[in-house]
C-alpha cells in the first residue's frame, strides 16, 4: 500500500472523528444547557463553532491515538487481512476511549469533552472513532 494512501486515509480519519466527535459533544452539552438556557435552532451553528474551536486541539489528540492504535491494527489485520475493515473499525473506537479516559486521568477526574460524561455520550464518541476507523480502511483499501 502506499504512503500517499496511507497518509489520505489517516487525514480522512481525523475529519470523521473530529466532525462525528466533536458534533455528538456539541448536541450532548446543548441538551443538558436545555431546561436552563433555549438552544433551539443553535445547533448548528454551535457545531461548526465548536469544530473550529475544539476541532484542532481534539483532531491532535485523537491522531495520537489513531497513530499508535492503526501501527497496531497493520499487525493485526495482517492475521486475518479479510476482516481488516474489522480491526481498524474497533481499533479507531479503542483509540477514541483510550485517548478520553487518559485526558480524564490527566485533568484529575474531569472529562474535558462534556459530551463524554455520561455512558452514552462515551458511547458516541466511540462511534465516531469506530466510523473513523471504518473511513481509513474504506480509502487505503478494505482488503490488502
Amino acid at each position: 500500500m502506499g504512503i500517499v494512501k496511507v497518509v489520505i486515509g489517516f487525514l480522512a480519519a481525523l475529519v470523521t472523528v473530529v466532525v462525528l466527535g466533536t458534533a455528538a459533544h456539541t448536541i450532548f452539552a446543548l441538551q443538558a444547557l436545555a431546561p436552563y438556557a433555549d438552544v433551539e435552532g443553535k445547533y448548528l451553528s454551535s457545531i461548526l463553532f465548536d469544530i473550529q474551536g475544539q476541532g484542532p486541539m481534539y483532531g491532535a489528540i485523537m491522531g495520537i491515538g489513531f497513530a499508535v492504535a492503526f501501527i497496531a491494527s497493520y499487525f493485526v489485520q495482517r492475521l486475518a487481512p479479510s476482516l481488516r475493515w474489522l480491526v481498524f473499525t474497533v481499533a479507531g473506537a479503542v483509540a477514541v476511549v483510550t485517548a478520553l479516559i487518559l485526558m480524564e486521568t490527566v485533568f484529575f477526574d474531569i472529562t474535558p469533552i462534556a459530551g463524554a460524561r455520561s455512558t452514552l455520550g462515551m458511547a458516541c464518541q466511540a462511534l465516531a472513532g469506530a466510523a473513523a476507523g471504518f473511513v481509513y480502511t474504506l480509502v487505503t483499501g478494505l482488503k490488502r
